[in-house]
């Protein structure tokens, strides 16, 4: 049977990551924190944060083995009712609202070049990339090494741009301020503010996916060796890129222009090359295919791994003649579509990222759960993450700081949460007695 490369498991993790999160969130952060410190120091533990999350996860990875990411982990080490409600909740929150999101991002971006609707562009784009992962794995990983180099071509010349633009050029950046002693503002108070955890909510966003790799973790090659390497990699090649790319978006554009702003790519290309922008958002447009692409691999593992548990979720165990499990990918390519209506970008972005979080914090947790259960259990595989156990409490402790504020700040967020745990759970409790 076909198996995906190290080099794809880490692809498929820079692409997951490097979606609308860091395209689109800038505008709804300098609102609040107009302070380029404090927007790097955001950017920063946005980061510190994955990273913590890839350790915990890598280590996780190599003592309970199969694909299904939370769903496989929650189940072994709590409980196999919080195990489906993640599955669901991965399913629903962790692949179907951001592939409508990429999708919605990339008709934005792409709109007036091609001349159709956002949405219409959004559902063309879903259908289509779904059709080159049901060809197989030997099609969709070809897509998915090409699309993604090509991403990290496109923002490497976009951090390049502005400076070559200044030096060549009368390009005049902004008139930000990147000295913190003398910017005009308190960035202590910036950092410890509830508007900055509430920010955080939106870089976690522009940040996940540092965990794609677990969600088809059987069909990976060497996965023990594999999956923390692609993990630690992937997110550390991803959050160099994210300092510069901020650091390029602030200094090349005025705070006012940023502001709510969802096309930030946009914003950025009329300042530096006003004549071609139209034209060049198209490249935008092309490398968010590298994301909805990478959801397309990693999505379908999680239903497919909930089949082999529950009979009556058996058919989404079902592979074509190119070993695609179809049925499990089209689900993922109709929900989404469904989606493309229903709820403001913003709030899918606040409401996926408070469930994710949840989930995480108690994946990472279960870390020195397994050290203290398997404490007697002597095997030479497995990855053991740095500094202990202390990486997983402080994931946790900033996480659920980020969580409480959020909620703070908008109720409905709590109330889409909770529907969508319980909608899990009834679920759960409906199908349980039908364990294969």
């Amino acid at each position: 049977r076909m198996k995906y490369t190290r080099n794809v498991a880490i692809n498929v993790v820079i692409a997951n990551m490097i979606g609308t999160g860091v395209f689109t969130s800038l505008g709804f952060q300098v609102g609040s924190i107009p302070s380029w410190f404090s927007i790097m120091v955001l950017w920063a533990v946005g980061a510190l944060i994955s990273l913590f999350g890839a350790f915990a996860y890598a280590e996780i990875s190599t003592r309970i083995s199969g694909s299904g990411g939370e769903y496989n982990y929650l189940s072994k080490i709590y409980s196999d009712s919080l195990g489906f409600t993640a599955g669901w909740v991965s399913f629903i929150v962790g692949f179907s609202a951001p592939i409508a999101a990429v999708a919605l991002a990339i008709g934005s971006y792409t709109t007036n070049f091609i001349q159709l609707s956002e949405t219409w562009i959004a559902t063309l784009i879903i259908l289509i990339v779904g059709c080159i992962h049901i060809l197989g794995i030997k099609s969709g990983s070809f897509f998915q090494n090409v699309i993604t180099r090509l991403k990290i071509v496109l923002i490497s010349v976009l951090i390049l741009s502005p400076f070559l633009m200044a030096y060549f050029s009368d390009f005049n950046p902004s008139t930000i301020v990147f000295n913190p002693l003398n910017n005009g503002y308190n960035d202590w108070d910036l950092i410890f503010s509830s508007e900055f955890a509430i920010s955080l909510v939106y870089v976690c966003f522009s940040y996940s996916g540092w965990n794609a790799s677990v969600y088809f973790a059987s069909k990976i090659e060497d996965p023990v060796r594999n999956i923390p390497y692609s993990l630690i990699v992937g997110t550390l090649i991803v959050s160099v890129l994210y300092l510069l790319l901020n650091s390029v978006f602030l200094y090349s554009v005025e705070i006012t222009q940023l502001k709510d702003q969802i096309d930030i790519g946009n914003v950025l290309l009329d300042s530096i090359f006003p004549e071609y922008a139209s034209s060049l958002s198209l490249l935008f447009g092309i490398a968010l295919v590298a994301s909805l692409s990478s959801m397309m691999i990693a999505g379908p593992s999680v239903l497919e791994r909930m089949g082999e548990d529950y009979n009556i979720l058996k058919i989404f165990t079902k592979s074509n003649k190119h070993q695609s499990p179809y049925i499990a990918l089209i689900s993922l390519m109709i929900l989404p579509i469904i989606m493309l209506n229903t709820a403001s970008f913003e709030w899918i972005i606040k409401y996926i990222g408070v469930c994710l979080s949840l989930f995480s914090i108690l994946v990472v947790l279960g870390v020195p759960i397994l050290r203290e259960r398997e404490r007697t259990v002597v095997k030479s595989d497995i990855y053991n993450a740095p500094f202990g156990n202390i990486i997983s409490y402080l994931f946790s402790i900033i996480n659920l700081w980020m969580i409480y504020h959020l909620v703070s700040s908008d109720i409905w967020i709590l109330v889409g949460v909770s529907i969508t745990l319980l909608s899990g759970l009834f679920l759960y409790y409906l199908v349980k007695d039908r364990t294969i």
